[in-house]
């Protein structure tokens, strides 16, 4: 009987613990994206190359851009990479070569970079 509870309590902290990993995948992520917007300073990544994650979210890739990011505050550019979710309609707008809007949040030595 002793044995049988010790399985249950851990399939339970097994089940509590995907849940828990699943929700900070889904609405964390969301919750980190909505704060670099709000609050990040505005910039100009200029991407130099990507390449795929092996993610996806339903049919769609997630992908992983290498991007020059020029601060509108001016100041020296930074190379970084950002993830993003990319829809086959959305991708002539990430291309090689192009820049596209961002907002970068500094939390002291990292940057969080999300594409607006």
């Amino acid at each position: 009987m002793a044995s049988l509870i010790v399985v249950f309590v851990i399939l339970g902290v097994l089940l509590l613990g995907g849940i828990a990993l699943l929700l900070r995948a889904t609405v964390g992520a969301d919750m980190r994206r909505e704060k670099v917007l709000s609050q990040g300073e505005a910039a100009t990544a200029h991407i130099l190359g990507w390449e795929r994650t092996g993610i996806s979210h339903g049919h769609h890739d997630i992908l992983r851009f290498s991007i020059r990011i020029r601060f509108a505050a001016g100041g020296a550019p930074v190379e970084a990479t950002a993830d993003r979710l990319i829809r086959p309609m959305d991708a002539p707008l990430f291309q090689k070569g192009m820049e596209r809007p961002v907002r970068v949040l500094r939390e002291g030595a990292r940057l969080q970079v999300e594409f607006e």
